[in-house]
């Protein structure tokens, strides 16, 4: 059993509680920390814990062998480093910036030591992120393009505005780095290169004054005879593209790619910057933007957490809803936690979210 400290039990926990519960035998919680101390006191009754006055108070307990942050509060930025100075494993569930930030630094996140920090990374653990790696292996082949429409082109402006209004998920850039971290995750390869360019509107789609722009990456090519079927899809080649549309709203149509790039990494909140993305607590409340892959031998498509439509090539499609008895937090929960015990099982940390701002920031060279 490891024992663990928990800091926060704001609305992420929230999302966490069902996980954790189910985890008991392998992960206790032995002291709680929250700015409320009232709150800290109530899941401490439900979790047989101890509340404490503060993180380092936590941080520093001789029977907490590793920290779970949730919900860092105002902290957030401030959080990642004092904790690496306690040399203790640490998995971060929120996105690390505060949206009191002024812009983002990427190094303020490595701390002072090598500590372990984990940060959660979803759309990894998706039902249907899972399933794909599984086709890939046994059906489609490798995928060699995969196309993100974070800009809510597949729905109506109507119903794109009602969504991204109503969204948890946070900043435009926290979405792209989860995103990008999916696509490398997909082709297992770091990317290349990487670019921003405008592109078209797409009439009645694109609402008045919103710009388009398509954030390219390029990965390494397929190795040469691995494929499933023998030979590519007609007309495709073995280079690996990830493409993802951005909106950028509310926009009198004059900046330019730079100042978008820059309005993305400082940390752009709607109105300014929005992706239709909802990481509910209710799973069934959750909606992802529609995915489309092309693979060596077939092609496939995301629409949700848990739905994916595939086919081989000239083939009629497959359609599968997955049902799955493990949520992505307990997946996650799950990996730390044999990571912490000496486990070789592989993990996220900080470079997963630094490389994704990096290659932003060399597309402008900023």
């Amino acid at each position: 059993m490891i024992q663990v400290g928990l800091v926060g039990v704001g609305p992420q926990w929230e999302r966490f509680r069902p996980a954790l519960a189910r985890l008991r035998q392998p992960i206790h919680v032995e002291a709680v920390y929250d700015p409320v101390f009232a709150r800290a006191e109530t899941a401490c009754q439900e979790l047989e814990a101890d509340p404490v006055q503060g993180i380092s108070a936590l941080a520093g307990r001789g029977n907490v062998e590793a920290i779970l942050v949730m919900d860092p509060a105002w902290t957030r930025t401030a959080v990642a480093p004092l904790l690496a100075r306690q040399s203790k494993p640490v998995f971060f569930a929120p996105w690390p910036f505060s949206g009191r930030d002024r812009g983002i630094h990427p190094d303020a996140l490595q701390g002072d030591s090598d500590s372990l920090i984990v940060p959660a990374m979803w759309r990894r653990f998706f039902p249907a992120a899972i399933r794909l790696q599984e086709l890939f292996a046994t059906e489609i082949g490798q995928p060699y393009e995969i196309d993100i429409d974070l800009a809510g082109q597949s729905i109506s402006a109507t119903d794109y505005h009602h969504r991204t209004s109503n969204t948890a998920a946070g900043s435009t850039l926290e979405s792209l780095v989860g995103w990008v971290d999916f696509c490398r995750t997909l082709f297992r390869a770091f990317s290349t290169s990487a670019s921003v360019t405008p592109v078209a509107e797409s009439g009645d789609t694109t609402p008045a004054g919103d710009r388009l722009f398509e954030f390219r990456i390029e990965y390494p090519p397929l190795a040469a005879g691995n494929d499933v079927s023998g030979r590519l899809e007609e007309n495709a080649d073995r280079n690996r593209i990830a493409k993802l549309t951005l909106r950028q709203t509310c926009s009198d149509k004059s900046g330019t790619t730079t100042e978008f790039v820059q309005e993305l990494l400082a940390g752009g909140r709607p109105p300014a910057l929005v992706t239709p993305t909802i990481l509910a607590a209710d799973v069934s409340k959750r909606w992802v933007p529609v995915i489309k892959l092309r693979c060596e031998a077939g092609r496939a498509e995301l629409n949700s957490t848990s739905q994916i439509s595939w086919q081989l090539n000239s083939a009629e499609p497959t359609h599968e809803t997955l049902n799955t008895d493990r949520s992505e937090e307990e997946i996650m929960l799950d990996i730390f936690c044999r990571r912490v015990v000496g486990g070789l099982v592989p993990v996220a940390d900080m470079s997963d979210i630094i490389r994704p701002i990096q290659l932003l920031r060399d597309c402008v060279d900023l």
